[in-house]
């Protein structure tokens, strides 16, 4: 698929939501991760979740899983899941 040089990237209401919850420093990764996601949305350590190859999931950071769709030169966040520490049923040791 032909890649062009930053992809436009665009939220959900949701996803604008949970990014603006965001702690200052998991939002200073969360927006280096996204400003690296635009110049690649395909890479490789993103996979697709539905039929197609525009509809994709990626780990932000280690904390934040994304779904994403890539369509003529925009990347738009959809959905994004935080995950905490705090909330681990069984942590592991």
């Amino acid at each position: 698929m032909p890649h062009q040089d930053i992809y436009e990237v665009l939220f959900t209401e949701s996803a604008a939501s949970s990014r603006d919850r965001l702690d200052p420093a998991r939002r200073a990764s969360f927006d280096k991760a996204v400003e690296i996601l635009a110049r690649d949305p395909y890479t490789e350590l993103s996979r697709p979740i539905g039929p197609g190859e525009q509809d994709r999931e990626i780990r932000l950071t280690s904390q934040i899983l994304a779904e994403y769709v890539v369509s003529r030169g925009r990347l738009l966040l959809v959905v994004l899941r935080i995950f905490d520490d705090a909330d681990i049923l069984l942590p592991e040791d």
